[in-house]
């Protein structure tokens, strides 16, 4: 009777502690498994994510052009090279004057403490410009930093986009530095909005029913 008992017990206590513990390491094992194989899809669908942000897409469903530069790149070059009229980054403020004269509006020399350099705006009212101007170095010198354009001014860049132009020819000829997404929504683009480059460095196209309203040539974030 003492043996059978003591057997009673010992069978009892196995079902008790044993099983469990079996059922919660295969619980655990098939919750790994599973976690497991989850987690590689997500990772790669964010991965692919990420990746589709920066990559350079077709415009109106054409062809992805193998070429196209990064947008802080082609905003950074696109900048430095492209112009309004007689307009640029860098024109110094003595051939400014020879070119539009004196602005009706100047507003207080301010230094900035983002790049520690003087900075200004000239506005030319009557003829729909306003230019940032600045100042660094030793030699303190005045040159165009920032140049924004709206109606009635005519001048037209290198590309001969100027205030009235249609969207559709600002994709056209900034096809390359505008930068999308992999979608149907672009990152440099919105309905009222084209941006070739990034707001980092590039051309800012305003729209408004379909054509451009403004130009803005420069850095428009640091």
């Amino acid at each position: 009777m003492h043996f059978s008992g003591l057997k009673i017990f010992r069978t009892a206590a196995i079902r008790k502690f044993f099983f469990p513990v079996v059922s919660w390491i295969l619980l655990s094992v098939i919750f790994a498994a599973c976690s497991s194989q989850n987690h590689e899809p997500a990772s790669r669908a964010r991965q692919a994510g990420e990746h589709a942000v920066t990559q350079q897409a077709p415009i109106n469903g054409g062809s992805r052009d193998i070429d196209v530069q990064e947008p802080a790149e082609a905003g950074f070059a696109l900048m430095q090279s492209e112009r309004l009229g007689p307009l640029r980054l860098g024109l110094p403020a003595g051939e400014l004057l020879q070119v539009l004269g004196k602005p009706e509006e100047k507003s207080e020399r301010n230094v900035w403490g983002a790049d520690g350099a003087e900075h200004q705006s000239w506005r030319y009212v009557a003829q729909g410009i306003v230019l940032g101007m600045i100042a660094e170095g030793a030699a303190n010198k005045q040159q165009i930093d920032g140049i924004t354009i709206s109606v009635p001014c005519r001048f037209r860049t290198t590309r001969d986009i100027g205030i009235g132009s249609s969207r559709e020819a600002v994709l056209e000829a900034y096809r390359k530095e505008i930068a999308q997404s992999s979608g149907d929504s672009a990152v440099g683009i919105s309905d009222d909005t084209v941006i070739a480059g990034s707001v980092y460095g590039g051309v800012v196209f305003t729209i408004k029913d379909n054509k451009v309203s403004g130009i803005f040539i420069g850095a428009g974030a640091e």
